[in-house]
């Protein structure tokens, strides 16, 4: 809402040395009438219920076109009920909003392979390119599958659909050119996303043991999500392991800070490997299941994130496992959804991950297995050749020496 207010200045971030460029400015762009007319917030966060609502309506919309109303209806209610992503509506956040851009890019991808007309090419990229604006990761999805798409055009066959697929992130990476070139202004810097990712690294790097990856407030207080033990001992440890660190980079303005946190997180990396990737696989338990946090209490919601995050997990597994043997018979928006979902999601483990950034994917883990469930061959828990016992005769039974109730 900050950065809402600030556009309707006729500015997004401070300028230097203060600069804040800690979220893209597709959400706030949204905020920009609600700030200007003073709308009270309870209204603003409303918002998320319709962007909900729109999320399913555009699920469902998609897989309706490339699988059948009854497995389209299925997938849209799931997510409908999705409680992660329920759990987010009271919040002023970016998820419900992101959600929305993610089942828009499916439709207009599923749109893209069924009509021949460019402008859903265009359509794609315009969402996709909007949805990196609210959410900085997916610049570095879109250079990444870019890469990606180039090498697989000149390897593989179905150069076709690889070619509409670079065709698309062309488009999105064009959308986010006034962005760039906003940012290069202020900050000198080229392809400078924002100033974000250089904390949450330093924090999945972490070395210490009994710290998992999750972020922490500059002032080590331990105060954030989820409940945490609030005693003196642990920001006793926090500030022992941290504190000299922090002091000496937060001295320097917002883009030194960046710089010096990845500086620091690169050097833990290169001194405890094995803790890296630990914290990595901690970052991937957290988006399934919301568990493990640093120096925190576990309350019994984690029971029902286990359920959740176990089912989409397995199912998912099986997924990959399909695709892989099926992956001729997959179709273009499939591939293309699930090509970007899985780079976002790699990318997502190296930083401080929670589920959150699962939350907002679901729509293309529906739309994938939805389509992988209508096209599978049914498998039946009935008894193969099963007989009734009213098709035996009684002197079959004779036979076999059961008594049938005659006389001897």
């Amino acid at each position: 809402m900050d950065f809402a207010k600030n556009l309707t200045h006729g500015f997004y971030s401070p300028f230097p040395a203060h600069i804040n460029l800690w979220n893209g400015p597709g959400y706030p762009i949204i905020l920009m009438p609600f700030a200007a007319l003073h709308i009270p917030d309870i209204y603003t966060t409303l918002m998320n219920a319709v962007f909900e609502y729109l999320s399913v309506v555009f699920l469902y919309k998609a897989l309706n076109r490339v699988t059948n109303h009854k497995t389209a209806l299925c997938a849209g209610l799931l997510l409908a009920l999705y409680p992660n992503a329920l759990s987010m509506l009271p919040i002023l956040y970016t998820e419900a909003f992101s959600m929305f851009l993610v089942s828009l890019l499916i439709y207009f991808a599923t749109l893209s392979y069924f009509k021949t007309a460019g402008k859903y090419i265009i359509l794609t990229g315009l969402v996709l390119g909007y949805l990196t604006l609210t959410k900085i990761i997916f610049g570095y999805v879109i250079i990444i599958g870019m890469l990606a798409c180039m090498v697989m055009i000149l390897l593989r066959e179905q150069r076709y659909y690889y070619l509409k697929s670079a065709k698309i992130l062309a488009v999105a990476f064009l959308v986010t050119i006034p962005y760039l070139s906003y940012t290069y202004y202020i900050t000198g810097k080229p392809f400078y996303w924002g100033n974000s990712g250089g904390m949450s690294l330093y924090w999945m790097s972490t070395p210490y043991e009994h710290e998992y990856g999750d972020w922490k407030l500059p002032d080590l207080n331990n105060k954030q999500y989820p409940t945490m033990f609030h005693s003196a001992e642990v920001v006793t440890i926090l500030k022992k392991n941290h504190a000299k660190e922090l002091k000496t980079i937060l001295n320097n303005d917002e883009i030194k800070q960046d710089a010096l946190f990845k500086q620091q997180a690169i050097a833990n990396i290169e001194k405890n490997p094995a803790k890296f990737i630990q914290n990595y696989f901690y970052n991937w338990a957290r988006m399934l299941f919301n568990f493990p946090y640093s120096y925190s209490f576990q309350d019994a919601g984690i029971l029902e994130n286990i359920l959740i995050g176990s089912l989409t997990l397995w199912l998912s597994l099986i997924g990959i496992a399909v695709t892989w043997r099926n992956w001729r018979a997959v179709v273009f928006p499939v591939k293309i959804t699930l090509m970007l979902t899985a780079i976002y999601l790699i990318l997502s483990g190296a930083l401080s991950a929670y589920p959150r950034q699962l939350n907002i994917v679901i729509p293309v883990i529906l739309f994938w297995l939805g389509f992988l469930v209508a096209n599978m061959r049914k498998a039946s828990l009935s008894f193969g050749d099963a007989i009734s016992l009213d098709d035996i005769e009684l002197s079959e039974l004779k036979d076999i020496g059961i008594i049938t109730g005659q006389s001897k």
